[in-house]
């Protein structure tokens, strides 16, 4: 869309300027101009295009001037945006932190009692020396 407003933009600045060039002896023509305060002899045709020019510098400036304080806005809530995921990445770190911390106390807790209960069989043969109770991790890799 971007790019037929800028086709539009020049073909019209180019239709401008090529009626302008065309007919540059009737827009130089003198003829009376009455500006209320002032009257004289001026080319009304240039006179006209100047007014023309001057209201497109004004518009230009005014489109500009929107698209820097726009970028400007996007550029201070983007740096919200960083504050607040670089807020959120913290919390998340922070629970997963604790998470990490209730699952090994879970486990230690956890092996405590298989070690306090003997869920190791006691072995058939005298001779063999007595078991040690294996870690939950010990049991998982077993599988």
């Amino acid at each position: 869309m971007k790019r037929v407003s800028n086709l539009l933009a020049w073909g019209a600045l180019a239709i401008v300027a090529a009626l302008c060039f065309l007919n540059w002896q009737t827009l130089a023509a003198v003829a009376p101009l009455d500006l209320v305060v002032w009257q004289g002899d001026a080319p009304l045709g240039i006179v006209l295009l100047a007014m023309a020019g001057v209201l497109l510098v004004f518009f230009l400036f005014a489109y500009l001037n929107n698209q820097i304080s726009s970028l400007l806005e996007n550029r201070k809530l983007l740096k919200e945006i960083q504050r607040v995921q670089a807020l959120a990445d913290k919390a998340e770190a922070s629970r997963m932190e604790n998470l990490h911390q209730l699952i090994s106390t879970e486990f230690r807790l956890l092996n405590e009692r298989i070690a306090t209960t003997n869920v190791m069989a006691v072995p058939s043969d005298a001779n063999q020396e007595q078991a040690q109770p294996l870690s939950l991790t010990e049991l998982v890799a077993r599988r």
